[in-house]
């Protein structure tokens, strides 16, 4: 929980009243939050009555920010425990929990016993009113029973916005805001006939609702704001409202008169619109700050770094919501700067029966147990429902899993935990499964009207956009029956179809696009899509040229013929053979006759390693024996007819640049020359560089791939030969210094660097190729790509593992 720099400066700014932090999600907000909390309480809490309040949204997060910081293992641990402590000082507290203490001082002081009224009570007290006012405007048709959702919607939004009279709410703005859910829609204009009704509505259906001793959440609020008003009993010298773009406009009013000017106070609003999910909130609709009393002209910070997720699981999220006009056109819209750290795409997956989605969540978790702990791991779903009927599909297959409760949720418990999408906001885990992604459930489908359901998507979109980011390291996404319209939203190159294989998930191809067509018969047969989009996966994702493939290839099985869908051919002592084969069938229809008839063509044709079978829903690889492997291996330039493999090697050691050439054969045998010279360099003696894993994606790590060989280099190219070693680039941070993903780096170990080399650089147990800065007694590790932000580290942070002095390009 170390900040960085940009955060430090956030949380030891002086005092100056009001400010707003707005970052993107898992960019550190909360963390900004707690530690400022330490550090106004020890430098500007110096008179009696200072007092410090930290608000946040719901219990779950309340809990959630308590949990994660009693966790801390570092220096600060102690000044954790003093924060969590029942020091009068510090308070972190809900909106609701202070709201309800003040509304029940009210109903000390005026002799009342209000109880919140049932959804039930509340729908039958509003038909009441409706019937009421509609003797005054009977050609008002809005007032009808049926209607009563929709004005009970617009009575709740008047007591959140703390609209006392009829003037406010006429001059008010309310952005595409219809009549309801069915016949023809009418705006609620200004100053119009219906407005007044409406607030007629307002009126009754609160007066009845006190002749019966009830009130609304909403109402509850408003008394509160009232009493705070009167009495301004608990005030504080300084405030942070961690998620305030969430809060009503009563709400942001309360926490106004709870807050006491001084010369050294101050008021922090921390906000994330892209993460605004509340119809009833005030700020996140794009309303300035200046509508509640506060200029923010140069009293804003951002933080742009989401260091919670992989760059894969953010790329996506982003692309979710960033054809959202309305999103972006957002004063405090933030746009998130990619950070080097990867790891796997996020995983989509369709089914057609919420039996298949459990078994898959039954299987991967199965899986994942080897890596993670339950505890680790969450299921989110929109609607309580599905996450209830989720945990009984768990637990009954016997991996124990948890609801997570508002009051007291267990973190800890060695248990798959769930939740709604609304609660897990504020939580993060390593691994996620969003499910249930359908259409009808996200977004909602309410309205008519397409100016109010557009209004209502955009907040479904950041709904979804708020599960994506809680992830970590993983991230699921599943539908059932029929995907959401966002599925489609994000661009299938972010998305895969299985962990740790390259494939992308399936997506119909339109004929004109069909590829390898003089091998087809029939255009129309219901596998040819699904081949089609194999095909184009095998070409696209995994390199093979359309030339290496054939369809309908013939298998000998004895004393009879099959043919396979496709085959992937490579070449090997200059004679092409069968590496992949593929069987499909049609969507949906299942892979088990594909996966029998697989395994006996491997067996028939002792030539081909892998086979693939799909039905564009279900995907198996399997290996010459018939055991599931997790990815196909990528072409190879060795695969091809070509006898030699070329590229071009860059020197970083003499500025050169050399046409470098291994026999595909035989990979001692290299040829050398300068680049764009022809007459071959001598080489006297040559050195084996191992290659060790990858670089931009974690740690090096040994290759888990078998044909991964050393590369054999001239020894005036290296520095030590027992201290060189190559690493295979997975990230683009650095295409700028001509080094691009696939390239193949080569590597002098040593742990110092002078200004400007470009390194591998470990920062908390995860390396990086970047170039090296010293900047007194921090380091900068920058980027050659301007999508990728500088990394500012203390130097005890990070560990030079080595200098690149060599490029084998691609």
């Amino acid at each position: 929980m170390k900040l960085n720099v940009e955060q430090r400066r956030i949380v030891e700014l002086e005092p100056s009243g009001p400010m707003l932090v707005k970052g993107v999600a898992g960019s550190g907000k909360t963390t900004v939050a707690i530690r400022r909390i330490n550090f106004l309480k020890e430098h500007y809490c110096h008179e009696d009555d200072d007092r410090i309040l930290m608000v946040t949204y719901n219990k779950t997060l309340l809990h959630y920010i308590r949990h994660q910081y009693s966790r801390m293992a570092d220096e600060d641990q102690q000044s954790a425990v003093q924060l969590f402590s029942s020091d009068t000082e510090v308070e972190i507290l809900t909106i609701d929990s202070l709201m309800y203490k003040e509304f029940m001082r009210y109903q000390k002081r005026l002799n009342k016993k209000l109880e919140i009224a049932s959804l039930e009570k509340m729908h039958k007290i509003m038909i009441l009113a409706i019937h009421h006012v509609k003797k005054s405007y009977p050609e008002v048709k809005v007032l009808s029973p049926k209607n009563s959702k929709f004005l009970l919607e617009e009575v709740e939004w008047i007591l959140s916005c703390a609209m006392v009279d009829v003037e406010t709410y006429q001059s008010a703005d309310r952005i595409g805001r219809s009549s309801g859910d069915g016949g023809s829609p009418q705006k609620l204009m200004k100053n119009s006939q219906l407005r007044a009704a409406i607030f007629e509505v307002y009126l009754h259906f609160k007066e009845l609702l006190e002749k019966e001793g009830l009130t609304t959440f909403k109402q509850m609020n408003f008394y509160a704001l009232d009493e705070v008003r009167r009495s301004r009993i608990n005030t504080y010298t300084h405030i942070i409202i961690d998620e305030s773009q969430d809060l009503t406009r009563v709400q942001l009013m309360f926490l106004k008169e709870l807050y006491q000017e001084k010369d050294h106070s101050s008021l922090m609003f921390v906000a994330d619109n892209t993460q605004s999910i509340y119809p009833l909130s005030w700020l996140g609709k794009g309303r300035p700050y200046t509508s509640i009393g506060y200029d923010m002209s140069g009293k804003s910070r951002a933080l742009s770094k989401n260091y919670r997720t992989t760059t894969e699981i953010s790329t996506a999220a982003f692309h979710l919501i960033e054809a959202d006009e309305s999103i972006r056109a957002n004063v405090d819209f933030v746009k998130p700067a990619l950070i080097d750290r990867h790891g796997h795409p996020p995983i989509y997956r369709f089914f057609t029966t919420p039996q298949q989605q459990l078994h898959f969540l039954i299987e991967e978790i199965t899986m994942l147990k080897n890596d993670y702990a339950l505890s680790e791991i969450c299921v989110v779903s929109r609607e309580k429902r599905h996450i209830e009927s989720m945990a009984l599909g768990l637990n009954a297959a016997g991996i124990p899993s948890d609801i997570l409760q508002r009051n007291e949720p267990d973190f800890e418990s060695d248990q798959v935990k769930l939740v709604t999408m609304h609660s897990i906001k504020g939580l993060e885990f390593k691994v996620i499964f969003l499910i249930d992604l359908n259409s009808g459930l996200i977004p909602l489908e309410r309205y008519t009207d397409a100016e109010d359901q557009e209004t209502l998507d955009s907040d479904e979109r950041k709904l979804l956009y708020v599960g994506m980011t809680r992830a970590n390291e993983l991230l699921y996404m599943s539908s059932v029956k029929k995907p959401s319209k966002f599925i489609k939203e994000i661009d299938r190159k972010h998305l895969r179809m299985k962990k740790d294989a390259s494939l992308r998930p399936f997506e119909s191809i339109s004929m004109a696009n069909y590829q390898l067509t003089d091998q087809l018969v029939d255009l129309h047969s219901k596998e040819e899509v699904i081949r089609q989009w194999l095909v184009r996966e095998l070409h696209e994702n995994y390199g093979y040229p359309y030339e290496l493939m054939e369809l309908e290839f013939q298998v000998q099985q004895f004393s009879k013929k099959g043919y396979c869908d496709i085959a992937v051919m490579v070449y090997t002592a200059g004679e092409a053979r069968p590496y992949i084969i593929a069987e499909v069938k049609r969507f949906g229809s299942g892979i088990d006759e594909a996966l029998t008839q697989l395994k006996s063509y491997l067996e028939a044709d002792s030539r081909a390693f892998y086979g693939i079978a799909t039905d564009g829903l279900e995907v198996k690889i399997i290996d010459r024996n018939g055991e599931e492997v997790q990815d196909l291996p990528k072409c190879r330039p060795q695969f091809l007819p070509e006898t030699k493999n070329r590229r071009v090697y860059k020197n970083l050691k003499n500025g050169k640049d050399y046409d470098y050439a291994v026999d595909a054969d035989s990979i001692e045998l290299i040829e050398v020359s300068e680049a764009g010279n022809e007459v071959l360099l001598q080489v006297h003696e040559k050195v084996a560089v191992p290659l060790i894993g990858n670089v931009a994606a974690g740690m090096p790590s040994l290759a888990s791939e078998s044909y991964e060989t050393p590369y054999y280099l001239p020894r005036e190219w290296v520095i030590s030969p027992r201290e060189t070693f190559s690493l295979t680039v997975t990230g683009d941070s650095m295409t700028g210094a001509g080094i691009d993903k696939g390239d193949i780096v080569i590597v002098n170990q040593q742990n110092t660097a002078s200004n400007g080399d470009i390194v591998i650089a470990v920062i908390a147990e995860e390396a990086t190729m970047k170039k090296y800065m010293p900047m007194g007694n921090d380091i900068l590790l920058v980027s050659e790509n301007p999508n990728y932000e500088p990394i500012l580290m203390r130097s005890e942070d990070v560990h030079i593992n080595g200098r690149v002095i060599g490029i084998l390009k691609k």
